[in-house]
């Protein structure tokens, strides 16, 4: 069976056949995000993301998953929903974008799934790897989530969307919006800078 989220893209591309360009001109998924630079020695070696997903998708992936209606997704319902839902992601990179200077870093490894109800709503968690580790000193690393066919909209959590697991190194920090390249037109890319 076909993940949800695979679901609904492949009705957009069906609906792109059909009307044109226009399909995409609305999300059908909202997630808000929040996102943790894992450092070591001062150097970035993970991201790891929360997404917490709108009510009507929410409600939609509980009544899925949740087989045994307890309103809560136990270790195999949780497996399933990441064969389903999250593992075809994959093919878009899981809408995440790093850049380490100049360099966009692409083809993630990710750890550390895990899917949870809170509040009625669907929340995943998992990490990125940062491979090579990389040092903001070397050129700065900035993090977005972004779907380019505008299936899933994201957008930052509106408070504590930004976490830190390690420390920054001297003279470093963050910066919200103002991505360059091709996150220019993402919704607050979060970039870690040293120096001026």
């Amino acid at each position: 069976m076909q993940g949800v989220v695979g679901t609904i893209r492949a009705s957009a591309v069906a609906a792109l056949w059909l009307a044109a360009a226009p399909a995409f001109a609305n999300p059908h998924v909202w997630v808000e995000a929040r996102i943790t630079f894992e450092l070591e020695a001062h150097r970035v070696q993970g991201i790891r993301f929360a997404w917490r997903f709108d009510d009507f998708y929410s409600s939609h992936a509980i009544r899925t998953h949740d087989l045994d209606g307890d309103g809560a997704l136990g270790p195999g319902e949780v497996r399933a929903l990441r064969a389903e839902a999250f593992d075809p992601l994959a093919e878009s990179d899981y809408f995440v974008h790093i850049r380490v200077g100049e360099a966009r870093r692409g083809r993630h490894d990710v750890d550390r799934f895990a899917a949870r109800v809170e509040d009625d709503r669907l929340l995943w968690e998992f990490s990125v790897s940062v491979t090579p580790p990389a040092d903001p000193a070397d050129g700065p690393v900035a993090v977005s989530v972004f779907d380019r066919d505008n299936v899933v909209d994201f957008r930052l959590a509106e408070s504590d969307f930004l976490r830190v697991d390690g420390e920054v190194g001297a003279g470093c920090g963050f910066r919200v919006g103002g991505g360059r390249g091709e996150q220019a037109g993402h919704p607050g890319p979060v970039t870690l800078a040293c120096g001026g």
